[in-house]
């Protein structure tokens, strides 16, 4: 399988999901949009084959799926999931020897530009370029795809979202995100440094700002379980970056 093509393929993919950040009653026509073109960027850089032809049928087509998964609004993080397993297993498959997507002329031009404008002292390799694309893989995965996994766990395991309770307004809610996110963000990049120490502290400062709220059982259970599941999956990601880093 060619590593570098299925992630480069699949980062473009999970770039155009990150509109489902703030997606919580489903998408809308231009998040579909958004959703289609961006992959599609991807296909000039590809030599045109069957497998090509076949990626691009399956680009231009997955987003009636998704419109359709969406109108499931009670199941709505478990259908996000699965059309992420979907896109793995399909690009995947036409990036594997049986169909062998490959490269043109086009990306070794961009690639040789970009190596003599911008990095002309580094000699940038397949190997390199598959690191950086494995490093944004993982990024793209904290970003977005584990505050899908969180919140269906969280839902499986019957606590529902603060932002439909009135433990907070709307505002705090999104606020809640938001140190979820940039939680996250640090969680996998201290990993992959091996800062393991920093965590610590991440969690720590997160604990004491919420101090005064944790007087609600409700808020604090969800506050707790939420924050500790939310770093497990951030630290797993980064330890499977960092495992194919090393391999």
């Amino acid at each position: 399988m060619n590593y570098t093509i299925f992630l480069g393929i699949l980062n473009l993919i999970l770039l155009s999901r990150l509109r489902l950040i703030s997606r919580d009653k489903g998408v809308n026509r231009s998040d579909l949009w958004v959703m289609t073109i961006i992959p599609l960027l991807g296909l000039p850089f590809l030599s045109v084959s069957l497998s090509w032809i076949l990626l691009t049928f399956y680009l231009i087509g997955h987003p009636a799926l998704v419109w359709l998964l969406e109108k499931q609004k009670k199941r709505l993080n478990r259908n996000r999931m699965l059309v992420l397993l979907l896109h793995i297993i399909v690009v995947a498959v036409l990036c594997s020897p049986l169909f062998e997507l490959s490269t043109n002329e086009l990306a070794a031009n961009v690639l040789a530009g970009i190596n003599d404008v911008f990095l002309p002292d580094i000699v940038i390799t397949d190997g390199l370029v598959g690191i950086v694309h494995l490093f944004i893989f993982g990024l793209l995965m904290v970003l977005n795809e584990v505050n899908i996994i969180l919140r269906y766990v969280l839902k499986l395991v019957g606590l529902k979202s603060l932002g439909k309770t009135k433990e907070v307004d709307q505002k705090e809610y999104n606020t809640g995100r938001i140190i979820g996110l940039l939680e996250r963000i640090f969680v996998f990049l201290f990993v992959l440094l091996n800062q393991f120490a920093a965590i610590g502290f991440i969690l720590a400062a997160k604990g004491v700002t919420r101090f005064k709220d944790f007087e609600s059982r409700t808020f604090a259970e969800y506050v707790l379980i939420g924050t500790l599941l939310s770093a497990l999956l951030a630290m797993a990601i980064a330890f499977m970056v960092k495992s194919a880093l090393l391999f």
